[in-house]
C-alpha cells in the first residue's frame, strides 16, 4: 500500500519498463512542467555533488533532505524488504519545490534532493529504517515543527535517474536501460522524428551540465553510468555532421 504524505497524489511517473507507454502519460504532465528557466550563474562540480553524500559501499549513498510541512511526496512499502520509500514525488508539493532548487536552479548553497526509489531510514532523526507507514507518519504527526528531515538512501547505479531538460526546465524520472528520447519526447510533447538512429548526425546532440558530456538522444540510454546523486540536465547543443567525431566538436 501507498500513502500520499501531506499532498495529493500527483500524475503517474514516466517511467518503467514499458517506457513508450508511460511517455504518453507523461505528455500532460509536461505542459505543467514547463515553468521559468533556470538562471544559475555557476554550476555544481561532480565533486560537489558527490560531497553531498556519504558512500556506505554497495553503491548505495546516505543523505538528509529538510522540507517544510506538508512534504509533498508518496510514501510506499517496499514490496519485498522491510522499510518504506519514496514511490511518487508530487508536483507542485514542497518536496518538488525543493527538487527544483537543487536540480533545476542549481541554487547555491543547496542540499540534496528527493528521488523516487529513495528509502526513508530516519525522521528528524528517529530510525525508521526498518519501519512502516504508520511508524512514519506516527513521528510526522508528533513533530510539532514546521520542517521535517528525512534521513534517505539512494541506490546510486541501479536506482532511476532524474532527467532535466533545458532551457524550459522540464524534469522528469527515467527509470534504468530507458531511452533518453523518452524525456526528449515528454518534454516536446510529442514524438520526435531523428535524422539518424546513431548520433552520427549531430543534430539531437545535448550537453550535460555538470559534466559537459554529449548525449544524443536518439540512440542514447539511461544506464547504470550514470551516478544518479546528480539529475542529469541537458540542454541542446546540435552539431554540423562532420563535427559528430567526438574527436573536436564544436564548443568544447
Amino acid at each position: 500500500s501507498a500513502i500520499a504524505v501531506g499532498a495529493p497524489a500527483a500524475a503517474p511517473l514516466a517511467a518503467g519498463a514499458a517506457c513508450t507507454a508511460a511517455l504518453l502519460a507523461a505528455r500532460s504532465a509536461a505542459r505543467g512542467a514547463r515553468r521559468r528557466p533556470a538562471t544559475a550563474l555557476r554550476v555544481t562540480t561532480r565533486t560537489e555533488w558527490y560531497r553531498k553524500v556519504k558512500r556506505i559501499g554497495g553503491d548505495r549513498a546516505i543523505f538528509d533532505v529538510t522540507i517544510p510541512k506538508p512534504l509533498g511526496c508518496v510514501l510506499q512499502k517496499f514490496p519485498q524488504k522491510n522499510g518504506v520509500g519514496i514511490k511518487e514525488v508530487t508536483e507542485g508539493g514542497n518536496a518538488d519545490k525543493l527538487n527544483r532548487k537543487v536540480c533545476v536552479d542549481d541554487e547555491p548553497g543547496s542540499g540534496m534532493w528527493v528521488l523516487e526509489g529513495d528509502k526513508v531510514l530516519a525522521v528528524n532523526g528517529v530510525d525508521v529504517e526498518e519501519g512502516t507507514i504508520d511508524d512514519i507518519v506516527k513521528v510526522l504527526g508528533e513533530s510539532e515543527s514546521s520542517d521535517v528531515t528525512l534521513t534517505l538512501m539512494r541506490n546510486t547505479r541501479k536506482g532511476p535517474v532524474k532527467v532535466v531538460i533545458m532551457p524550459e526546465g522540464f524534469a522528469m524520472t527515467v527509470r534504468r536501460n530507458c531511452r533518453l528520447s523518452a524525456a526528449a519526447e515528454a518534454a516536446a510533447g510529442k514524438e520526435l522524428k531523428y535524422g539518424c538512429i546513431d548520433g552520427w548526425c549531430g543534430t539531437c546532440w545535448h550537453r550535460e551540465r555538470t559534466t559537459n558530456g554529449i548525449f544524443k538522444p536518439c540512440c542514447d540510454v539511461i544506464t547504470g553510468d550514470w551516478d544518479n546523486v546528480m539529475p542529469l540536465v541537458i540542454t541542446p547543443k546540435p552539431e554540423k555532421a562532420g563535427d559528430a567525431t567526438l574527436l573536436n566538436p564544436r564548443g568544447m
